[in-house]
């Protein structure tokens, strides 16, 4: 039963897919040849070096944005720079409700440490409400936005280094293992 769902849903797939990229809609729908181009590119779902490094970038960027609309943002962002979606999508589960409250606690360093160093052109506005408690929370939500701005720059920098540089480390170490098996393989065959 379960391999007839399997079979059923892989055809359903590859029937979807071809009808998205068929010539014909995409010659006459400029909205699906945006799509197909951005989101049905085969590229984007298999992870190369460029764009699983780009992937781990957009996931960390999304995922230190303290909004509602993290996954989506991601997916989208992904499509758009036609990097790794899945990777993207994956990252932004870091975020989740044990994580906010250390997240967001170094946004809103971040966004106060910004905004006293390049000034706050808000600071007057935000200063001058009479309703104490909306000035404290607009206050907090510049914070966090400059911070999550800052933050999720600095980690989309950080994770694709990481990643460029981990995936660099693991060809060289795998083309050393396929050598050290080669370089064995002539001595084990001698009986």
């Amino acid at each position: 039963m379960l391999e007839l769902a399997r079979g059923y849903f892989r055809k359903s797939v590859f029937k979807t897919y071809r009808w998205l990229k068929h010539p014909r809609r995409l010659k006459k729908n400029p909205a699906l040849r945006w799509f197909s181009r951005h989101f049905l590119d085969k590229r984007v779902w298999k992870p190369s070096r460029h764009t699983l490094a780009g992937g781990v970038a957009v996931g960390c960027f999304a995922t230190v944005q303290m909004i509602p609309v993290q996954m989506p943002l991601s997916v989208v962002l992904a499509g758009m720079l036609r990097v790794n979606i899945p990777v993207a999508l994956l990252l932004c589960w870091i975020s989740n409700p044990a994580t906010y409250v250390p997240i967001a606690m170094i946004e809103k360093s971040l966004g106060q440490w910004l905004l006293g160093l390049i000034g706050d052109p808000t600071d007057a506005w935000i200063g001058s409400l009479q309703n104490e408690s909306l000035a404290k929370g607009l206050s907090y939500a510049r914070y966090m936005y400059v911070g999550g701005l800052l933050g999720g720059v600095l980690a989309a920098i950080a994770g694709y280094v990481v990643t460029w540089a981990g995936w660099a480390l693991a060809e060289r170490f795998g083309r050393r293992a396929v050598a050290a098996r080669d370089a064995c393989a002539p001595d084990q065959q001698r009986p």
